[in-house]
C-alpha cells in the first residue's frame, strides 16, 4: 500500500494538534501549580481534592471556635485571679480588724479600702467580652448584679462546637463565680465594712471573725472556677494540637492530589518543544516534497 504525502501531511498534522494540547496542558499546570485544573484532567482527583477540601474548611472553622474559647476561658482566669487578689487583700484586712486591738480611726480607715476592694470585685463581675458580659449566663446584654448585689443573668451555658461531636461552655455564670454559702463577694465585703464603721468595737471585731470564714470560703470558690477554666484550657489546647495534626495530613493529601510537580512538568514542556520542533521538520519536508513531485 502506497503512502502518500497528504496522508503523511494528516499524520504529522494531528500529532502537532495533540503536541500543542499537551503543551496548552503543562503550560495551564505550570502557570496555576495545579496538576488538576478541571474536572476533565481527573475526575476522582478533582472529586477526592473536594473531600480533603471540605474538611480542611471545617477544621478551620473549629480552630477558630477554640480559639474564641480559649480567648473567653482566658479572660474568665485573668479576671478571676484579680478577684482573688482583692479578696486577699480583704482578708489580710479582716484578720487585722478581727484582732479587737485597733482604734476607731484605725477601724475606718480599713473600712474604706474594704468598700473599694468591694468597688473593684463588682466592677471585675461586669467584664465584658466582645462587648458582652462574661458572667451574666445567656443574658449577656445584662449586667451580672445589681447595685443591691442581686443576681440578674441566669444559668445558661454558652457553648461552642469545637469538634464535629464536641462542644464546650465557655462561661461561667456570676452565680457560681461570685458567690459561696449562698451569699456574694460583695454581700461579705459590705458586711465587713459596715461593721467596721459600727462605733461599737466588739460589733466590729465580730464582723472581721465573721468576715474571715466567708473571705475564706470565697477564695476556695474562686480556685474552683480557675480550676475548671484552666481544665477546659488545656483540653482546648490538645484538641488543636489534634486538629494541627490533621490539618497537615489532610493538607498533604490534598496537594498530592492535585499539585503538579513542576520540575516534572518543565521537563515535560521541554520534551514537547523538543517534539513540536521535529514535527515542524517533519511536516515541512513533507510541504517541499509534495510540491517537487508537482512541479516534477
Amino acid at each position: 500500500m502506497k503512502v502518500t504525502s497528504f496522508t503523511i501531511f494528516n499524520q504529522v498534522t494531528r500529532a502537532l494538534q495533540q503536541r500543542l494540547r499537551d503543551m496548552a496542558v503543562y503550560s495551564d499546570r505550570l502557570t496555576s501549580g495545579k496538576r488538576i485544573n478541571k474536572p476533565s484532567d481527573d475526575v476522582s482527583g478533582m472529586m477526592k481534592a473536594m473531600d480533603y477540601k471540605v474538611s480542611i474548611n471545617e477544621i478551620d472553622q473549629y480552630r477558630k471556635n477554640i480559639d474564641d474559647a480559649d480567648s473567653h476561658l482566658g479572660l474568665t482566669d485573668t479576671i478571676m485571679g484579680s478577684v482573688s487578689t482583692s479578696m486577699i487583700r480583704a482578708r489580710e484586712l479582716a484578720l487585722q480588724a478581727s484582732t479587737g486591738t485597733l482604734t476607731a480611726e484605725d477601724r475606718a480607715a480599713i473600712a474604706v479600702e474594704i468598700d473599694n476592694l468591694k468597688d473593684e470585685v463588682l466592677r471585675l463581675s461586669q467584664t465584658k467580652f466582645r462587648d458582652r458580659y462574661i458572667f451574666s449566663g445567656y443574658k449577656t446584654d445584662t449586667a451580672p448584679f445589681d447595685d443591691a448585689f442581686d443576681y440578674q443573668g441566669d444559668s445558661g451555658e454558652i457553648e461552642v462546637l469545637i469538634n464535629r461531636n464536641s462542644t464546650m461552655a465557655v462561661n461561667v455564670s456570676g452565680e457560681e463565680a461570685f458567690s459561696s454559702g449562698g451569699k456574694t463577694f460583695f454581700e461579705s465585703l459590705d458586711d465587713l465594712y459596715n461593721a467596721l464603721v459600727d462605733p461599737d468595737g466588739q460589733v466590729a471585731q465580730a464582723g472581721a471573725q465573721a468576715a474571715l470564714s466567708e473571705i475564706d470560703d470565697a477564695l476556695t470558690q474562686v480556685s474552683n472556677v480557675r480550676a475548671t477554666a484552666g481544665a477546659r484550657m488545656n483540653r482546648l489546647e490538645d484538641l488543636r494540637n489534634s486538629l494541627d495534626d490533621r490539618n497537615l495530613s489532610l493538607n498533604t493529601l490534598l496537594s498530592n492530589t492535585q499539585d503538579t510537580d513542576i520540575a516534572q512538568t518543565i521537563s515535560e514542556l521541554a520534551k514537547i518543544e523538543v517534539a513540536l520542533q521535529s514535527l515542524r521538520a517533519s511536516g515541512s519536508k513533507v510541504i517541499s516534497q509534495s510540491l517537487l513531485d508537482f512541479l516534477g
